[in-house]
């Protein structure tokens, strides 16, 4: 399909018809070549949509048919490599403010584990002695039988004396536990 020196000058004046008909003629064909620089087919479909938009508002006026196919051609790609740089640094901006969620968030369970330390080790310091020797060795992973042979107790006395420190620790500080469920 060809068009006429008066279709191109008509272009520039803003005449739907022939708009139309230059849209209808290369939209497909600058589709495919905006899909040759990595676009889905629906942004290839909106750079395109996009590029003839602003042709059509700013009423240029071209030389020729092979000057107005170069224009459209370059801005199509000019748009496609604009809008890829643009999906790029959205992405790193995207993965950056993930990143700082994530840092906060570490920063913030770094400072609940701190602060939830802290206070069982207050807990810990107000339980009666032998309670509190019992449930410290068996938060540090020795057995019952362990601990009772170190102690020279029996096993159920140890067992008995870890359900006294913990049930202690429950009565006085059940809002830290339910707060933060750990332990129990």
């Amino acid at each position: 399909m060809e068009f006429s020196e008066t279709e191109i000058k008509a272009l520039a004046q803003g005449d739907t018809k022939v708009f139309h008909k230059l849209y209808e003629h290369f939209f497909v064909a600058l589709c495919i070549f905006a899909r040759s620089f990595s676009l889905k087919p629906e942004e290839a479909e909106d750079i395109v949509q996009e590029v003839f938009c602003r042709m059509y508002d700013e009423h240029r006026l071209f030389e020729g048919l092979n000057t107005l196919k170069s224009y459209l051609y370059t801005a199509v790609r000019n748009r496609s490599f604009n809008y890829l740089r643009d999906e790029k640094r959205r992405s790193i901006r995207e993965a950056q403010f993930l990143n700082n969620l994530k840092t906060e968030e570490e920063g913030y369970n770094s400072a609940l584990e701190n602060e939830i330390y802290r206070q069982l080790k207050l807990l810990l310091e107000e339980l009666p002695e032998q309670c509190k020797n019992i449930f410290q060795r068996t938060l540090s992973g020795d057995t019952s039988e362990k601990i009772a042979a170190d102690l020279k107790l029996s096993v159920e006395t140890v067992k008995t004396q870890r359900k006294k420190a913990k049930r202690i620790l429950r009565e006085r500080y059940a809002l830290l536990f339910k707060t933060f469920g750990i332990l129990f």
